[in-house]
């Protein structure tokens, strides 16, 4: 509660608040209430505020205070209706709700009771009637009688008050506790009990370490009232101290405190864990006994760096040192970084950031030793005419032109540009940091001589479409792949392709047959033929089924999913398989700017790796490409930017139906259906296939235990054991694509199917054969199948054909 205060008194009115106080009265010097006729500079008494409530000390013993007519001697407490006589002044103390008057008046002392009474005059004698005179009583009976009036009268009163008022007990904790009641009409304390007349009064509570308690009590009439109050304890005042004096978080029992406006904390009495944290120390930790009861107590913590001294240094020097992006300043430089796992950032116009990951303990100071900054990268552009220029910077082959590429500054590189036709290009460079060049090269056309030889006479010749003039004889072509076409009525026409080369002269001879004689030919041709070649150099194999093949898994196989249902196919047309995979350099030959790219921190570009992030639809673009080159028909369409199989099925290259795959990889050389691309159970014991292994293990969960084949992405084809005999990769590496459009075949264990080509149409094509990326035993079985509609880093393709 917040009270006013009004002061009257012969200078007028004024008005106070308790943040005034207190409140001096004396001589003019002390101006608070000033008391007329006392010495400027003497102090009589003052008032002050305790919790809430007002007390009056008395300042100067020799002068006497009465405070409701019994002399002041300690402080008092000023209660609504006090009267203090201060010298010749009275000061009247009232309470009104939120107001508190007080008014200063001179004081007079009323002595006319102190004096005796005065005699009663006889009445003068008169000349008229006689009067008999009366005796008067005696003076000492009139005073008996009186006292016996008033005695009466006081038993009377005494009788009435404690037939009114009702007796009130307090039992207090702690007993020693302080207790006023105030109220009107006053409070009699009698006996160890109060009495009080009905109504409502102000109990006031007070006990040297506890809180004090204001509250209001409602006395009613009728017998005694017992009433307990408990007073609650003060908590102990704290004050930690900490060396170095810095700011710090305070925990109690784990529980985060805050000081009060003292800087002290409040702590209750009893056993407490303290513990002290601050952000660049270490926390310290402290198990007090706080005395309590409004005590004070004080602490002192010794705090230990929670950092270390760490010197850096750079070459050049001049370097930004951040530490967790925080600026610390430049090289070189002794910064004190806090522990714990940072991150230490050196930068500078014109070179390559470098940044460092170092954990950090406190006082175990460390150097990190001069760091080579490297100047930042050049840009270089490169462009052609034409363009499709492979380029190469040392050995690192970087894309097709146009290009864009960084590249070290400072630093000579050769610059290599090839174009199958055209004379290569080498320039020698040197780039400034930040620098960009752009190099425009005009590619020259290169020319290797052939000398061609036709038969029967009378023969027609096209090279790439278009009629020569030359039948026989030297011609001078580009060293591009040129399609020579020799065709005559009556003979089968004979179409090769061949890339002429620069400084080598090439004798080709083409003689043509007759109708009748290529049908016969053809025969033997897939009786004795064995093997074949693509125009790019690719070797094929002739594969020729005898039996049935059961196809999918048991479903008691271990690691079986449910899409390998067991099918029964049976294989009657012969058809030539790939030995390899198709490669990066295969595939270029078809599109310059592909780029196999990376996965996992592996380089997947290698000219002799499996070409892998290629789609579907490109691999039997690559297949018709092939075709193209040997006059066969194409086994592939393209229908608004979809390649689709041509019904019915071609002598063209495409790419292995699931049923051949499965054959070749499954049963061929074997009495039954292989379970592994190896001997024996998972996991192989020997170095069989590209598999996910310790290579890979810390990007990829599920890896052949106790296996490494010694690379962590692709590897050059052919570099593992052919299994079968003569085909390479066809359980690891890269996986493949299949001719088939994906589908489940539930039901058809026992139901012969010749030469399935799999559905017409379909959203996904099939994949078959486990890749660089595959561990599990459900992967490397040589049943499991996948499917996909896109690429992916670990996808290839082998390419096939029927014979006939």
């Amino acid at each position: 509660m917040s009270r006013d205060y009004f002061i009257i008194d012969a200078g007028g009115e004024r008005q106070l608040s308790e943040l005034e106080l207190p409140l001096r009265i004396g001589g003019r010097k002390h101006a608070g209430i000033i008391i007329p006729g006392v010495a400027n500079e003497q102090l009589l008494a003052t008032i002050a505020l305790d919790n809430g409530h007002a007390y009056i000390q008395p300042a100067d013993s020799s002068v006497s205070i009465f405070h409701n007519d019994e002399r002041l001697l300690d402080s008092a407490w000023l209660k609504s209706g006090d009267q203090v006589q201060l010298a010749n002044s009275l000061l009247s103390w009232d309470i009104r709700g939120d107001r508190v008057l007080i008014k200063l008046e001179p004081h007079k002392l009323d002595i006319e009771d102190l004096r005796p009474p005065k005699q009663a005059q006889t009445a003068a004698p008169t000349d008229t009637l006689p009067v008999a005179t009366k005796n008067p009583a005696p003076k000492g009976s009139q005073r008996i009688r009186r006292s016996m009036l008033a005695f009466v009268a006081v038993l009377v009163l005494v009788a009435a008050y404690l037939l009114l008022v009702t007796s009130v007990v307090f039992k207090l904790e702690p007993p020693a506790t302080e207790l006023e009641l105030n109220g009107f009409p006053p409070v009699i304390s009698f006996g160890g009990s109060y009495l009080a007349f009905p109504g409502n009064y102000e109990l006031e509570l007070s006990s040297a370490g506890y809180a004090s308690l204001t509250t209001s009590v409602d006395i009613a009439y009728g017998p005694p009232m017992n009433l307990s109050y408990a007073l609650v304890e003060l908590p102990g005042l704290v004050r930690v101290n900490t060396n170095p004096s810095v700011q710090v978080q305070l925990f109690v029992d784990e529980l985060e405190v805050t000081a009060i406006a003292s800087g002290q904390y409040e702590l209750t009495r009893g056993a407490h864990s303290l513990r002290v944290e601050s952000e660049r120390y270490l926390s310290q930790q402290l198990e007090i006994e706080i005395d309590g009861f409004g005590a004070e107590q004080e602490f002192t913590l010794a705090l230990e760096p929670a950092w270390a001294v760490v010197a850096i240094a750079s070459a050049p020097a001049g370097a930004d040192v951040l530490v967790d992006g925080v600026v610390q300043g430049i090289t070189p430089l002794s910064v004190e970084i806090l522990q714990g796992q940072r991150e230490i950032r050196l930068q500078m116009p014109g070179f390559k950031p470098v940044t460092i990951f170092r954990a950090v303990e406190p006082g175990q100071n460390f150097s990190l030793d001069e760091i080579q900054l490297e100047p930042v990268d050049a840009q270089l552009t490169l462009t052609s005419n034409p363009s499709g220029a492979r380029v190469r910077i040392g050995e690192k082959y970087l894309g097709a032109t146009p290009l864009t590429v960084a590249i070290a500054a400072n630093t000579e590189h050769k610059l290599h540009l090839s174009k199958v036709g055209y004379l290569s290009n080498d320039q020698t460079l040197v780039l400034s940091p930040d620098e960009e060049r752009t190099i425009a090269t005009q590619l020259i056309l290169e020319y290797g001589t052939v000398f061609l030889k036709t038969q029967p006479a009378g023969a027609s010749v096209r090279i790439n479409g278009k009629q020569s003039k030359q039948v026989n004889g030297r011609l001078s072509l580009q060293t591009i792949k040129q399609t020579i076409k020799v065709s005559k009525p009556g003979f089968v026409s004979k179409t090769i392709t061949l890339t002429p080369r620069a400084g080598v002269s090439q004798n080709i001879n083409i003689t043509l047959v007759s109708e009748q004689q290529k049908q016969a030919q053809k025969k033997q041709e897939v009786v004795t033929k064995g093997l074949l070649s693509t125009a790019s150099g690719q070797s094929l194999e002739l594969v020729k089924v005898q039996g049935n093949l059961k196809m999918g898994a048991s479903r008691r196989d271990a690691g079986r999913r449910a899409n390998e249902s067991q099918r029964l196919v049976r294989l009657q047309r012969p058809f030539y398989l790939a030995h390899k995979e198709v490669t990066n350099a295969d595939f270029r030959l078809f599109k310059p700017s592909h780029n196999s790219g990376s996965a996992d921190s592996a380089q997947l570009n290698g000219e002799q790796h499996p070409v892998v992030n290629v789609s579907w639809d490109d691999a039997a673009r690559y297949a018709n490409w092939l075709s193209r080159q040997q006059n066969l028909p194409l086994a592939y369409r393209e229908e608004k930017g979809r390649m689709l199989a041509v019904s019915p099925i071609t002598t063209g290259y495409r790419l292995p139906t699931e049923a051949e795959w499965a054959w070749v990889a499954r049963r061929a050389g074997f009495a039954s259906e292989q379970r592994y691309p190896w001997q024996g159970g998972y996991p192989p014991t020997t170095k069989s296939g590209n598999y996910a292994d310790a290579e890979i293990a810390d990007t990829l969960a599920d890896v052949v235990p106790n296996y490494s084949d010694g690379y962590r992405g692709t590897a050059p084809v052919g570099s593992f054991p052919a299994v079968p005999k003569g085909f390479f990769d066809l359980g690891g590496n890269a996986a493949e694509w299949m001719h088939d459009n994906y589908a489940i075949y539930p039901g058809e264990a026992t139901r012969l199917v010749t030469d399935p080509l799999g559905p017409v149409s379909g959203q996904h094509h099939v994949i078959r054969g486990a890749s660089w990326r595959h561990g599990s035993i459900t992967e490397l079985r040589l049943s499991y199948r996948d499917y996909s509609s896109k690429s992916r880093p670990d996808l290839g393709f082998i390419i096939a054909r029927y014979a006939e």
